[in-house]
């Protein structure tokens, strides 16, 4: 049996993002025999403990809780995203860890979260192989694309950028990257923001897998609707894509006037998006529904013809591979996460042209066609089941620990 060490600053099984990732490496490994230690913080304790005793889930896998506890609170009111206490935490984790690794020694250990090529981790000093990531970040909007983002939304994607380009010379993360034996991003444009020496071990897989029992029976017939129905879930920001989609949706509207959105999700944006949807002439076709939990998500896949997700940058997707589970076509963009979990097989990934006017119709047209398909390709919902299938957990843990799984 693998004794591993996983480093997961955030680690939740209650809450999504970084949280998620974390709890779902220690449950994943654990449920395939592995010797599972965690290190994350004791503000997630409770809920870590509570999980446990309800589900029996993670029963397996020791945690270790640590925090400074008279450094956070300090730290906490001028920084509230914690980015200058994960450098201290992770100090705190490193000395931890020592003292773990004197007493048994682990055959690896694997830094999980956060889940950013941006920030750190110490635990390359332990002298044992050490697994980076997979770690995102790197993605950014392509240039030009922020034209109708609104000015706060642009300040952000520049800052970003900028700060994407000092990773390169950033000492803790060379120290970091150096360390590490085997280092993983969730895309290839990483690539261009480290240094040189990483390129010959790095590859590329997403953060987090699909669960195989998660995937739903097939099936050839959609519920009927009065017309093509495209949906879109996830949160109303700028760089999730829809000020793009909007203008993309026009166009098929034009094509198909039977044609509907549905968004389910909400965000600063969400009222400028509204907005730009009736000065486009179709604010009656868009559905905006708000946040729904993520069950009831999942129940509507089958309600829906499309999964229509045009995000800018996003590392991801899990929301791709929920609906690919469904057997639900995506039409994305061939941009981080989804650019790589999505072919033509299950659906469209568009290129994001130089030219947006270019891109904007290059998408409508690849949704046309995609409708077109679904209409006369009666397996393409099994077909989207099998490309899921690339990116369970199964896959993804034996990519990344090779011959050790």
């Amino acid at each position: 049996m693998r004794r591993v060490l996983l480093s997961a600053f955030a680690c939740d099984p209650v809450f999504g993002s970084d949280e998620e990732v974390g709890w779902q490496w220690a449950r994943e490994l654990s449920n395939r025999q592995f010797d599972v230690t965690v290190l994350t913080r004791k503000t997630h304790q409770k809920e870590i403990e509570r999980h446990i005793s309800e589900t029996g889930e993670c029963n397996k896998v020791r945690f270790e809780y640590i925090d400074i506890e008279w450094l956070y609170p300090l730290l906490s009111k001028i920084n509230k995203r914690n980015h200058i206490y994960y450098y201290f935490w992770q100090y705190w984790a490193y000395r931890r860890a020592c003292q773990l690794q004197a007493k048994k020694a682990f055959d690896c250990v694997h830094h999980v979260t956060w889940v950013s090529f941006r920030q750190p981790s110490f635990m390359g000093g332990l002298n044992i192989p050490m697994i980076f990531g997979p770690v995102a970040g790197g993605d950014e909007v392509p240039a030009g694309y922020t034209q109708y983002f609104s000015l706060k939304q642009r300040l952000v994607e520049r800052v970003r950028r900028l700060v994407n380009g000092l990773v390169r010379f950033d000492p803790l993360m060379r120290m970091t990257y150096r360390a590490a034996d085997k280092v993983f991003f969730t895309s290839a444009h990483h690539l261009k923001s480290v240094p040189a020496f990483v390129i010959p071990k790095a590859r590329v897989e997403l953060a987090i897998g699909s669960s195989g029992t998660d995937i739903a029976a097939p099936s050839t017939v959609r519920k009927q609707q009065a017309g093509p129905r495209l949906l879109y879930a996830g949160r109303c920001l700028g760089w999730k894509g829809m000020d793009l989609g909007l203008r993309v949706f026009a166009e098929i509207y034009q094509a198909r006037p039977d044609v509907t959105l549905t968004i389910i999700g909400d965000g600063v944006d969400r009222k400028r998006w509204e907005k730009t949807a009736h000065e486009l002439g179709v604010g009656h076709a868009v559905n905006w529904m708000g946040w729904l939990s993520k069950a009831d998500v999942i129940k509507m896949y089958s309600e829906y013809d499309i999964l229509f997700y045009p995000s800018l940058r996003d590392s991801g997707g899990f929301v791709v591979l929920e609906a690919l589970q469904q057997g639900l076509p995506v039409a994305c963009l061939k941009l981080g996460g989804p650019g790589v979990v999505v072919d033509e097989s299950c659906g469209v990934a568009v290129e994001a042209a130089y030219d947006i006017g270019k891109t904007i119709i290059d998408y409508r047209d690849s949704v046309l066609t995609l409708m077109d398909r679904i209409s006369q390709e009666h397996n393409l919902s099994q077909q989207c089941q099998r490309r899921v299938r690339n990116f369970t957990w199964s896959a993804l843990i034996e990519r990344i620990y090779g011959s050790e799984y």
